[in-house]
């Protein structure tokens, strides 16, 4: 288990076990390739603080993908990635989501805080799949601006 702090609240991730992992894996592949670019340049830069307009020209694919994913896909993917996780409520740990409502059980959890918690579920469940594409890709800065 991970755990971090995130909005001053205390949460903590598990790993998605191996079916799980590849129907994620299978909704965010279409998003991947536009991945690699953001990732090869915050490896380059640091941050997106360092250059929020150098990263505009990366960021707009990874963006269109995301728009482009059907709603059934975007669904899954959250809810997957919050079926993992729990929040301390200072006496214990509670599960974030409810699998049967399909629903976050903390009204306080925005999509900003949603969102960066299913990044982190995704770099621990899926990190060693997208590092070797990355690793892969990093070896070949062609390959990165080579288009289909």
């Amino acid at each position: 288990m991970i755990e971090f702090e995130l909005n001053s609240q205390s949460y903590r991730i598990g790993k998605l076990d191996a079916m799980r992992q590849f129907h994620l894996s299978r909704r965010i592949a279409p998003i991947i390739p536009t991945l690699i670019p953001v990732f090869v340049k915050l490896s380059n830069e640091g941050s997106l603080k360092s250059n929020l307009i150098g990263f505009a020209d990366v960021l707009g694919p990874f963006a269109q993908g995301i728009a482009d994913m059907s709603d059934e896909a975007g669904e899954y993917i959250i809810g997957a990635c919050l079926s993992v996780t729990q929040r301390s409520n200072g006496q214990g740990w509670a599960n974030v989501w409810s699998a049967q409502a399909k629903a976050c059980m903390f009204d306080d959890m925005d999509l900003g805080t949603i969102m960066q918690i299913v990044m982190r579920v995704i770099q621990d469940s899926l990190g060693p799949f997208i590092s070797g594409i990355l690793t892969s890709q990093q070896g070949s800065p062609a390959a990165l601006t080579q288009t289909g």
